[in-house]
């Protein structure tokens, strides 16, 4: 159980404070009972600035989670290591494989080597399955797919050639055990948002979900999956929604609409707090 816990985004599209960068990505610093953990690094276009503005010490990270292996999320890792020094990697076995978008773009990680990402970290730790990074944070590894409206956001591919279609297997999230619930990060939620918090629900025994912040990519999600995102979200009573990156403006929109009491914003250089403070 985590008491005391803050969440900084250190990475995001947007920008909320003065003198801070914005970038496509994702990145948060986590300070939870004196551990500090980065969730994802953002491309690395704008890490070193932020976290200088924002007066983060990143020699104090103990252990880098990356949600998944696409650039925008992973794309920042040496650079952060480069910062932190050797510290553990948490990542799936398939999270620095090649990865293509529809245009047959390459979009994955910064580092495909696993030798020279050894040699640059204390251990690299393959999640397939969930696992306790420091107790009361774990990830969840792979994340079974139960709801076919939720796809993965893509097509996304293997190949440049386009071939053979990427399911993102890596793709993980990081729960956090606070006293008023769980506190859950998404990098993207290329599984669904909705089969990631019922799995997590899953492996936990039933605790009670308090918060869900990060990208949702819902950017092309249709009135339908939407619709059945908000409704198992309210029936999940989640209190504190914060949904950024990928989730796109019009699905932000509607959670703002739809729970106005539990929406927070989640720009680049916002602060969340919970538990005793």
């Amino acid at each position: 159980m985590i008491n005391k816990l803050t969440i900084t985004q250190v990475i995001e599209n947007t920008v909320g404070s003065p003198g801070l960068l914005a970038e496509h990505g994702v990145a948060f610093f986590i300070q939870a009972d004196g551990h500090h953990l980065l969730f994802d690094t953002g491309q690395g276009l704008a890490l070193a600035h932020n976290v200088e503005q924002l007066d983060i010490r990143m020699q104090a990270v103990q252990a880098i989670v990356l949600s998944h292996g696409h650039y925008d999320h992973a794309g920042g890792l040496v650079d952060a290591l480069e910062m932190t020094g050797p510290v553990d990697v948490y990542l799936h076995p398939q999270a620095l494989t090649a990865k293509f978008n529809r245009c047959g773009r390459m979009i994955g990680a910064s580092i495909a080597d696993d030798a020279r990402l050894a040699s640059l970290t204390k251990k690299c730790i393959y999640t397939r399955n969930p696992t306790e990074i420091i107790s009361g944070i774990h990830v969840t590894g792979e994340i079974p797919r139960r709801h076919k409206i939720e796809d993965t956001g893509g097509p996304f591919y293997l190949d440049s050639e386009r071939i053979e279609e990427d399911a993102l297997p890596d793709d993980q999230a990081l729960f956090i055990e606070t006293p008023k619930g769980l506190v859950v990060l998404l990098g993207c939620g290329h599984s669904g948002v909705i089969n990631t918090l019922e799995y997590i629900q899953r492996i936990t025994g039933g605790e009670n979900i308090h918060a869900v912040m990060g990208g949702m990519h819902l950017l092309r999600a249709t009135a339908e999956r939407l619709a059945f995102t908000g409704d198992n979200l309210q029936q999940l009573s989640v209190q504190y929604l914060a949904p950024n990156h990928c989730t796109g403006l019009d699905a932000i929109c509607y959670f703002k609409s739809r729970f106005p009491d539990a929406f927070h914003e989640s720009k680049t250089g916002t602060v969340h707090l919970f538990g005793n403070q």
